[in-house]
C-alpha cells in the first residue's frame, strides 16, 4: 500500500518441517545420510497461529515434507484458512489418503521432483528403483485434481549429461498428466564432484555439468520449450 507504517506481519512464509528424506539423489545427498531434524508439531502450530490471519502463501519445505510425521495435521490446520500452499516433494509418499487431504487446501502448487523419463535413469539419479510407484502416485493425484484449477501440478527436472537425452521424452511422458508447468534447472558449479549413490554409476561433475556443453544443452532446452508450447504446457527454462 506504499504506507510508511507496516500494519501487519509479512504474508509469504516458508517453514522447514524436516530434513529427512527417503532418497539419495546424486546431485543432493548421494550418501543418503540425511539429518533427522524435525520441527515439533507444537512449534508449527504456535508459529502458524501468530501469522495465520496475515498469510497469503505458505511453502512447506523438507527434506521430503510428505514424510513429516504430522503432515496430515499440518494440512488440516492450514486448510481452514484461505492460504495458498506450495509443497516441494519427490512424490514417493503421495498416497491416496494424503491426496485427499491435499485437495482440501484452498490453493495448492504441488512441485514434484522427477528427473528422468525411464526407470533406469530414475534409479541412477534418485538412488531408488521406484519409478513405477511414483508414476502411479502422480497419476492418481492428477486424476483427483483434474477439475480443480486451484490445484496445480508442477514437475521439476534437474538436467545433467546423464538425463539430457530424456528431456524431450520427459515432456511427452508428463503431458498426459496435464501439469500446470514444467521446470528445468541445469546442474552447474560442481565440476570437482565425484560421487556415487550405490547404484553402480559414478557422477563425475566435469562430465555432468551443463556449463561444459552449453550448445547441446541450450538446443535441447529450446526444443523442450517448443514441445511444451505445442502441448499447451507452461514451462520455465534456464538457458546457459
Amino acid at each position: 500500500m506504499r504506507s510508511e507504517r507496516v500494519e501487519g506481519l509479512p504474508y509469504f512464509y516458508s517453514i522447514h518441517l524436516n530434513k529427512s528424506c527417503n532418497q539419495s539423489c546424486i546431485m543432493c545427498m548421494p550418501d543418503g545420510n540425511h539429518p533427522r531434524t524435525l520441527l515439533p508439531f507444537e512449534t508449527f502450530v504456535h508459529m502458524y497461529e501468530q501469522f495465520r490471519r496475515y498469510a497469503e502463501h505458505l511453502t512447506l519445505i523438507g527434506g521430503e515434507p510428505l514424510l513429516y510425521p504430522w503432515i496430515t495435521q499440518v494440512l488440516e490446520l492450514v486448510a481452514r484458512d484461505p492460504v495458498a500452499v506450495t509443497i516441494n516433494t519427490n512424490a514417493t509418499a503421495l498416497t491416496e489418503k494424503l491426496t485427499r487431504v491435499l485437495l482440501t487446501l484452498h490453493r495448492l502448487e504441488l512441485k514434484c521432483s522427477f528427473d528422468a523419463a525411464t526407470r533406469n535413469t530414475y534409479k541412477q539419479i534418485r538412488g531408488l528403483d521406484i519409478f513405477d510407484r511414483v508414476m502411479i502416485n502422480i497419476e492418481r493425484f492428477s486424476k483427483a485434481a483434474n477439475s480443480r484449477p486451484e490445484i496445480k501440478l508442477i514437475f521439476h527436472y534437474v538436467v545433467m549429461r546423464q538425463n539430457l537425452e530424456e528431456v524431450l521424452p520427459f515432456v511427452a511422458l508428463m503431458s498426459r498428466f496435464r501439469p500446470y508447468r514444467l521446470e528445468f534447472l541445469p546442474v552447474r558449479h560442481v565440476s570437482n564432484w565425484q560421487v556415487s549413490n550405490d547404484t553402480g554409476w559414478v557422477f563425475r561433475g566435469r562430465d555432468q555439468c551443463c556449463e561444459y556443453s552449453k550448445d547441446e544443452y541450450n538446443d535441447v532446452m529450446r526444443r523442450a520449450a517448443a514441445a511444451c508450447e505445442a502441448n499447451g504446457l507452461g514451462y520455465e527454462v534456464l538457458y546457459l
